[in-house]
């Protein structure tokens, strides 16, 4: 599998895969054990399929995944890249050092131990600030890991373009993080291809919107979001009322386009997300060896012939509901 360098001055030396792995979904989940000879397996067979980083947060499972990816790392003597995140609070599923200076910089000092690592290989702040920490700061403090050498490149996720260009402007951006795929997030795709001519990359996540665009059922897919997930605005915009059969709509239609080129829904949902101008990655989880192998070969799935059918199943979906 191809490599681009993370960022355009290659400063950082940093190249990663077209596929990362998502990290979230190796757990541990809230009252399991953390499953270490699992997730080396998976990163393992991550390794075996050309995907060369993993993306993680402090954020993710309080802190656990973090913990968990640097016990299962420990146990594989190969190279692997990792993304980590420093989050300005606690969110969903815990875990945030805040976003003043001293935050960012003690928040990075504990990712490198959970994770056993000297250097993580791109940091990133996980989402905007609310509580007034000015953005110069909190983009300052990350220039100064990258200066000490802590981080090799930092980056942004889920921030507005205009914020994107503003940090931009003072310390280059190395990487830029946001959502998209072909029922969600869509807005951003222009907002892509414009960190594009900014020669900034972007790495995606959700390409399968949550399982939607992988081939599972809608049974299957709610089967997974229970208690105060269901209450999310992710969940009510795809999978809510009147939305989810919009959602289905979409992932039924990749159906017979993925037969025809012999791949399956999830690989040419994430292989549309890879052709979208601007996109450098995109991230796929899995616990299963098996899909993350296939989820890799997405990386070389060719829809010249299918993109013209591909994008007119985009307004099936909830995005252009008309009470949306």
């Amino acid at each position: 599998m191809d490599t681009t360098q993370i960022d355009s001055s290659g400063r950082s030396g940093v190249s990663i895969s077209r596929i990362g792995l998502g990290g979230y979904e190796l757990g541990p989940e809230p009252g399991e054990e953390p499953g270490v000879a699992r997730a080396a397996r998976v990163i393992q067979t991550a390794i075996e399929s050309d995907i060369n980083w993993l993306d993680t947060s402090e954020n993710y499972l309080e802190t656990r995944n973090e913990s968990l990816i640097g016990a299962a790392l420990a146990e594989i003597d190969r190279e692997f890249l990792i993304a980590s995140k420093v989050a300005p609070g606690a969110g969903v599923t815990g875990g945030g050092s805040g976003f003043r200076g001293e935050q960012v910089h003690q928040a990075c000092r504990d990712s490198l131990r959970r994770l056993g690592r000297e250097q993580i290989d791109v940091y990133f702040l996980h989402w905007p600030d609310r509580s007034g920490v000015p953005l110069e700061e909190t983009w300052g403090a990350m220039a100064e890991l990258a200066d000490a050498g802590l981080v090799r490149a930092i980056g942004m996720s889920n921030y507005e373009l205009e914020d994107v260009e503003r940090c931009h402007a003072s310390r280059a951006v190395d990487v830029v993080q946001i959502g998209l795929n072909m029922i969600d997030y869509l807005d951003y795709r222009l907002y892509v291809a414009r960190c594009g001519e900014l020669r900034i990359p972007v790495t995606i996540y959700e390409p399968l919107a949550s399982g939607i665009l992988s081939g599972k059922t809608l049974e299957q897919v709610r089967a997974v979001w229970t208690g105060p997930w269901v209450e999310s605005p992710f969940y009510k915009r795809l999978l809510g009322p009147g939305m989810a059969e919009r959602s289905f709509a979409v992932a039924d239609g990749i159906r017979p386009i993925a037969e025809k080129l012999g791949a399956t829904v999830a690989q040419v949902s994430i292989a549309w997300v890879l052709h979208q101008p601007g996109v450098t990655a995109a991230i796929a989880g899995s616990r299963n060896g098996s899909h993350t192998r296939e989820n890799a070969e997405a990386a070389i799935l060719d829809l010249t012939d299918v993109a013209g059918e591909l994008e007119q199943l985009i307004p099936l979906g909830p995005t252009f509901a008309p009470d949306h």
